[in-house]
């Protein structure tokens, strides 16, 4: 509607001045400009009008198609005095006798403007005057491309694009890391590993006189957020050396070359500030292994890798000189970077276990202040799975929920929340759905509940609540398993097929509520994380029948990270094999879903109560849980 009264406006304004323009006869050609904004005149109308004298002039015009008349009252405006009538070039002889035959000036039109060679220069010239800057601008870039091409060296480089090289721009600095080994809480072995290497660092003669060479260069391997960045930085800072860190991806560009200078520019600098530490994060932005893409191009990242290969152990004195690097994913790294003379340490940085958890929470609450009543023990439990930047932004979550409330002191309750909020999303304070929908979330979440209660041998139920969260959950169940089971790492087929049954637990009571054709889509990622774990139990840990020994790299996607790669190879596997796996995995699958509704029908009693219990309190705990069950 606003365009539309836009429009509407222009043109009461275009009209306006239109009519208020006054015209002669010798400003024809400002007529003929504006002949598409002309009143219109039929032909019948137009000779009656040269019959009657109510015109005093006809202009044909240059392609006699059409006339445009001059009324003989003059009004004062261009759209009163003048008009146009579209005419066949064949009757132009009969129109200018009858003009002629009433006294009627005729006038033929020749067209105004000038000459083709002329409108081409004019044209030409103000292309040129228009775009100026544009021109000029894809000049300079192609003179640089050419200057890329050539190398840095070469007489097209300027300074600051990509010919020149200039380190300035990518601002790699050489700078002194402030942060101690002290700030690190985790796993004490890898705590060892880096005071190692600060000890070759600052004792390097007394290890070169016991005939030891010092390590070249460190990678640090892990998840995200496991501190391997700050592991660098505390290695720098106490063995006082200069510190250079970079990210990988800043020598992935466009031109072939650029990335293999930055590399040589980069360890130049680090030659001139010797002792110096040299830090690449996310080294797998170059360092992926070559030849694994699907065009098995010789491409610019693979000369980038080939340049820091040379660097870190070719014919340069790499002397003073420590490299490190970390990566989320070591299996895609090149085995030319992963060899001894390069990275001759790999120190793996894995998710903190309870102990490292406890340790990390308190030096991440130093500067907070916590309420005595705190259950630390509690806490480094339910934070099972968090690296280290996770429990920080815990506690700066319940830090930033206290200071909502009005409060400076953390209390258990906000930390609670605050880890609800991250596991689950945000909760709704206004539950807005009706009686029908909350009792059947009820349902499905108690299924979910009372197995992990009964399977209390592996498992240990935390909190269930019908409480809808703004990620799309109309309810959440937490338990986890026990602590010894996690510090071992050793899953029995027994404690999976437990897991298999608890994610079905939600459907299984549904179906006995309700029945087969009652049962909601709510149990949809429980049935992904259900097949997905049959799927890992029989393609990986070798938990099925006939493929007892089987293992399928399909399934662990870490262990497949290359496209091109993997379409060279083939398909590994026949159908026979393929079909087979798909059988057991869903008759694993099965069985676990006829094992949730034996078990949820001999506990009904025990359902009915707990379903009634969280519809009027919302949320149990995992002892309110017990209770119940008593």
């Amino acid at each position: 509607m606003k365009i539309c009264a836009f429009f509407l406006i222009a043109n009461t304004i275009f009209v306006n001045a239109f009519r208020g323009l006054k015209m002669s006869s010798a400003n024809i050609n400002e007529v003929i400009k504006l002949k598409y904004f002309l009143p219109t005149t039929g032909y019948n109308s137009l000779l009656n009008k040269i019959e009657n004298h109510d015109i005093s002039t006809v202009y044909f015009s240059e392609k006699l198609d059409s006339v445009i008349s001059e009324n003989n009252e003059e009004t004062g405006s261009i759209y009163g005095d003048y008009s146009i009538t579209k005419i066949n070039p064949l009757i132009t002889t009969s129109l200018t006798d009858l003009s002629v035959k009433n006294k009627v000036e005729t006038v033929f039109l020749v067209d105004p403007r000038p000459p083709i060679t002329t409108t081409l220069a004019n044209s030409v010239l103000g292309f040129i005057e228009g775009n100026f800057f544009p021109i000029l601008f894809l000049s300079l870039l192609v003179a640089n491309f050419r200057a890329s091409q050539m190398g840095p060296g070469s007489p097209f480089s300027m300074p600051g694009m990509p010919g020149s090289n200039s380190l300035e721009k990518d601002k790699i600095l050489v700078t002194k890391a402030n942060i101690s080994l002290s700030s690190f809480a985790g796993s004490p072995e890898i705590f060892e590993e880096c005071t190692e290497v600060v000890s070759y660092l600052k004792n390097d003669t007394l290890y070169q006189n016991a005939g030891a060479e010092i390590p070249r260069g460190i990678l640090l391997e892990g998840p995200p957020g496991t501190g391997k960045t700050l592991l660098a930085k505390a290695i720098a800072s106490e063995a006082d050396a200069n510190f250079v860190s970079v990210a990988a991806s800043e020598f992935v560009e466009l031109f072939v070359g650029m990335g293999a200078a930055k590399i040589r520019s980069l360890f130049k600098r680090a030659r001139d500030n010797k002792p110096c530490i040299i830090f690449i994060d996310e080294i797998d932005a170059v360092g992926r292994q070559r030849g694994t893409g699907i065009n098995m191009g010789n491409d610019e990242r693979e000369q980038t890798l080939n340049q820091l290969l040379a660097e870190m152990d070719g014919f340069a004195d790499n002397e003073g000189i420590l490299i490190m690097a970390a990566t989320n994913r070591k299996d895609v790294l090149d085995a030319a970077l992963l060899r001894p003379g390069r990275f001759d340490r790999v120190i793996t940085v894995p998710f903190p276990d309870k102990e490292s958890r406890k340790q990390i929470l308190a030096v991440h609450s130093k500067n907070k202040v916590l309420d005595d009543s705190i259950n630390i023990d509690l806490i480094a439990e339910l934070t099972n799975g968090f690296s280290g930047a996770q429990i920080k932004n815990l506690l700066n979550e319940a830090a930033i929920l206290a200071a909502r409330e009005g409060k400076t002191v953390i209390t258990e309750s906000n930390i609670l929340l605050s880890l609800d909020k991250l596991l689950v999303g945000i909760a709704k304070r206004i539950d807005t759905r009706d009686e029908d929908a909350r009792r059947r979330v009820a349902i499905h979440e108690t299924g979910h509940a009372l197995l992990a209660a009964l399977f209390d041998q592996y498992f240990e139920l935390k909190k269930v609540t019908i409480q809808s969260t703004y990620n799309g959950a109309g309810g959440y169940t937490i338990f986890n398993e026990h602590g010894n089971i996690v510090d071992s790492g050793l899953y029995t087929k027994d404690l999976l097929m437990k897991r298999l049954v608890i994610s079905l637990g939600g459907k299984a009571a549904e179906n006995l509520f309700y029945g087969d054709m009652q049962v909601s889509v709510g149990a949809v990622q429980d049935l992904k994380q259900a097949n997905s774990l049959a799927q890992r139990m029989i393609g990986n840990y070798g938990m099925g029948e006939k493929l007892e020994v089987f293992y399928n790299e399909n399934v662990d996607n870490d262990r497949t990270p290359f496209l091109g790669r993997s379409l060279s190879m083939g398909d590994k596997y026949s159908d026979k094999t393929k079909q087979i796996f798909d059988k057991e995995s869903i008759h694993l699958v099965n069985m676990a879903y006829m094992e949730a509704k034996q078990l949820l029908e001999e506990n009904m009693p025990i359902m009915c109560k707990v379903m009634e219990s969280l519809m009027a309190n919302v949320t149990l705990t995992g002892k309110e849980f017990k209770d119940l069950m008593l």
